[in-house]
């Protein structure tokens, strides 16, 4: 477990504490260093990497979750009135649709949560403890965007919790990293259409 929590400290120190945003690029360079740490821990701790999801009838109760998640989400958002800060993201569906659900995926359930199965076994804790430090990760908003936007960072991480849970369970049902990326896929598609449809 000790591992398990340097390599927490280790990637939000790097995440976190390097001034990404100020390296002159069209893609974030912090999208780099998450590959690169997904693949060089993966490597370090030999985590198996397994692509082939059977699809089952759990299948499709994970995605049925996913979509009541995003769903509820999204009528929150819009009944409370809260202000959202997608719009100020330059190639909103490259983030939301491709770099998230992939290198987030690659991070939280691919990298931490194999690791933390390794060491105490394919257990729901595991998709409980990654799933808090998925949604703490989202925290970072509060240093970079301004006030107004800090009701939605609150629930965000409310609702990023719940989604790290789901993603999570499928990592332990299906064994594939790639049940969990086409769930984050399917909640932020979710999100895409209902910011083009001025939902929200």
């Amino acid at each position: 477990m000790i591992g398990f929590f340097a390599l927490v400290i280790i990637y939000f120190g790097f995440s976190w504490g390097l001034p990404w945003h100020k390296l002159p690029s069209t893609i974030s360079f912090s999208y780099i260093f998450d590959l690169l740490f997904a693949l060089g821990v993966s490597f370090f701790y030999r985590l198996p990497w397994k692509f082939k999801w059977n699809i089952t009838r759990q299948t499709w109760k994970a995605v049925a979750e996913v979509v009541a998640l995003a769903v509820a989400a999204i009528a929150a958002i819009w009944y409370m009135d809260i202000e959202t800060p997608f719009r100020l993201v330059n190639g909103l569906e490259w983030h939301l649709l491709f770099f998230a659900p992939i290198l987030e995926e690659l991070v939280f359930r691919q990298t931490f949560q194999r690791v933390l199965i390794a060491q105490v076994g394919g257990k729901y804790v595991t998709s409980m403890l990654v799933a808090s430090i998925f949604a703490f990760s989202h925290l970072v908003g509060l240093t970079v965007l301004p006030v107004e936007y800090v009701p939605f960072i609150g629930f965000q991480v409310f609702y990023t919790f719940v989604l790290g849970i789901i993603c999570g369970q499928a990592l332990l049902r299906f064994h594939s990293v790639i049940a969990p990326i086409f769930l984050h896929f399917l909640f932020n598609l979710s999100f895409y259409i209902a910011l083009q449809l001025e939902v929200i």
